[in-house]
């Protein structure tokens, strides 16, 4: 069948049932426009990034093949989400659509999204904007519709044929591009997305502006909006879009370029090995390159973040430096500082995170082989002009089991969602003030969990929760102040060479993460090494676990029966002791002190909740805060 065959017969199909559609596209088409190219995308995970606000970003994630809305200042929870194919073919991944580049505008009523194959157009409600404003995505995940698109005036030869690359919009929804391997740059209106779209046409053509073919990796709007970037393996060309007039020369066919060849300026640093780049973003004077030494034949040496800076006098680019990651070293996941963070092998994209404020710069990772959106603070070095030795590394990672989530009976049968696998209610213990402040390990910390009787260091689900209750420790007491703590969650993963989750880990098996709390960023999380002593305060959990526990899923019927067992396993285990000892003896002792929750009504004068959560905080036996 001729795929303009094809395409008529989906849009007869389209009229008659939207639902029809979604299934004609990811049964007859998909079928077509998948199959990557191992060669040039290697492994599977978060692919590409849209910034939405400073809190939330959009991703595309080719392990479960879906786009998530991801909050950046709650520790990565998903708050929405939209699986690309139908779930007719949830079982067969070679149907699903495989995305790797994801964009939109702030006036955007589209979400576009590219595969080597094809061009696609996901219908909103309304702007992504919109909805972040409003704090609210449930719209997205009940309202949107995945279509694919080929407008008129793009040659239908570079269809089709495995070269498609990543898509870019103008934040004000002014122009939008998508690059192609073999055919340079197509142009098409992202805020008007018809078929007929007439400032759809080949913008860029292979040899202009010494543009080669085959080597367009990735493509970004500056925010100035006066220039796109497209980035290839050793270089990158930097193009006019707005001319002093505010016109964009390419609407008139003139391309106009600047090259910057980065393995010139960055390859020293490997004493000359060749080097591989990926993306790259501009920060005022400063431009931010994603790259690494090209690996060998089956090596995964990790990417790195290299920044050049702009010379007014010379009028170019130069004093390229490493500032994150390692390059050479094997893929791992790390924060911290920049020297000591690192990341998976296979990331092919980076963006600007929009701030409030103009003195923060924060560039966004999707990071592909550990599932996890990474950022890297760079707002030291673009302010300061040098000090790259102050480059921050934190995670916001939103993996919470999402293919069993998704994909599994167990979890369709429970009623699970991605978003409903980010938090975990319940009760945990804790201490606050200066004087709890102690430097421990993860080790010490799951010790001294079992001490106090709760019984374990709290999962990142749980820990979610709490903060969102303003039910942390701190060292004043206030909900607005900033802490830290061990959280039971590994920093383990792996390449995943098809859709789906790790079997075993191939990296990160000796980390852990932390959870570190600011009043202005939220909730992020770090991942380092479980023998490194941090201060952090206590903070432990066990009444009440995780709806997810190692891929067993529960009703919500079964969590309340599980729970209240062990509520009761619990009560029961206290009580009989101090009866042994005697309750008048205790009676007495406990006469002005912080009653626990077992203690009978009629004996005690504070107010504990009936809900078993305390308006702030209450003292247990133990002296450790209770909730």
């Amino acid at each position: 069948v001729g795929i303009n065959s094809v395409w008529r017969i989906h849009h007869t199909f389209y009229q008659r049932s939207k639902n029809t559609m979604k299934w004609f596209l990811s049964s007859l088409l998909l079928s077509v426009f998948t199959g990557l190219s191992s060669a040039d995308l290697v492994g599977h995970g978060p692919r590409a990034i849209y910034p939405i606000t400073e809190r939330y970003v959009a991703l595309v994630d080719s392990s479960i093949d879906a786009v998530l809305i991801v909050d950046n200042n709650a520790g990565g929870a998903v708050v929405g989400h939209y699986v690309l194919h139908d779930e007719s073919v949830n079982d067969n991944p070679d149907r699903w659509v495989n995305p790797i580049s994801i964009t939109s505008c702030a006036d955007c009523k589209h979400i576009f999204i590219t595969n080597p194959f094809m061009f696609f157009k996901i219908a909103l409600d309304k702007p992504l904007a919109d909805m972040a404003r409003s704090l609210d995505f449930s719209g997205f995940t009940q309202k949107s519709l995945i279509s694919p698109v080929w407008y008129d005036g793009w040659n239908p030869k570079y269809q089709n044929d495995g070269n498609i690359r990543m898509v870019s919009a103008a934040a004000d929804g002014s122009s939008g591009y998508m690059t192609h391997k073999s055919g340079g740059v197509f142009s098409f209106n992202p805020l008007s997305p018809s078929k007929e779209d007439p400032s759809a046409k080949h913008a860029i053509k292979i040899g202009e502006a010494g543009i080669e073919e085959n080597d367009i990796n990735g493509i970004h709007h500056t925010s100035s909006l006066k220039n796109i970037i497209l980035t290839s393996s050793k270089y990158v060309h930097i193009v006019k879009t707005r001319d002093s007039d505010g016109n964009n020369p390419l609407d008139n066919d003139k391309v106009t370029a600047y090259k910057l060849p980065l393995d010139y300026h960055c390859d020293y640093l490997y004493g000359g090995t060749d080097m591989t780049f990926m993306d790259m973003v501009i920060i005022d004077d400063y431009a931010f390159v994603l790259g690494h030494p090209t690996p060998e034949k089956g090596q995964h040496n990790g990417v790195a973040i290299y920044r050049l800076t702009w010379d007014d006098d010379d009028e170019q680019w130069h004093n390229c430096v490493q500032i994150a990651g390692s390059g050479l070293k094997d893929a791992e996941w790390v924060d911290g500082s920049g020297k000591e963070a690192r990341f998976s092998a296979t990331v092919h994209d980076i963006d600007v995170l929009p701030t409030a404020d103009s003195k923060s710069h924060i560039i966004v990772m999707p990071d592909t082989g550990n599932r996890a959106v990474r950022f890297i603070d760079v707002s030291y070095p673009v302010e300061a002009g040098d000090e790259t030795d102050k480059v921050r590394v934190y995670s916001a990672p939103y993996n919470e089991h999402l293919y069993e989530v998704m994909y599994s009976s167990e979890a369709s049968n429970a009623g699970m969602t991605p978003e409903l696998a980010m938090a975990s209610d319940g009760k945990s213990y804790y201490h606050g003030g200066m004087e709890n402040l102690y430097t421990m390990n993860f080790n010490a910390a799951q010790d001294e969990c079992a001490r106090v009787g709760i019984g374990r260091v709290c999962t990142l689900p749980e820990i979610r929760a709490r903060f969102a209750r303003g039910q942390y420790p701190t060292p004043d007491g206030d909900d607005e102040s900033w802490t830290t703590v061990w959280m039971n969650e590994d920093c383990a993963s792996c390449h995943l060479a098809d859709p789906g989750a790790c079997e075993s880990s191939d990296w990160g098996d000796e980390y852990k993460m932390i959870a570190i709390f600011r009043p202005v960023t939220g909730l992020e999380a770090q991942c380092v090494h479980n023998e490194r002593p941090v201060d952090t305060y206590s903070m432990c959990c066990g009444v009440g676990g995780p709806a997810v526990l190692d891929g067993t899923y529960l009703t919500p019927k079964q969590q309340q029966q599980q729970q209240a067992k062990k509520a009761a396993g619990i009560s029961f285990g206290v009580l009989i002791p101090f009866m042994l000892i005697g309750v008048a003896v205790y009676g007495v002792y406990m006469r002005k002190r912080a009653k626990p929750a077992w203690w009978p009504k009629f004996l005690r004068q504070d107010r504990r909740e009936e809900t078993g959560h305390a308006p702030h905080r209450e003292v247990d036996l133990r002296g450790r805060d209770y909730i």
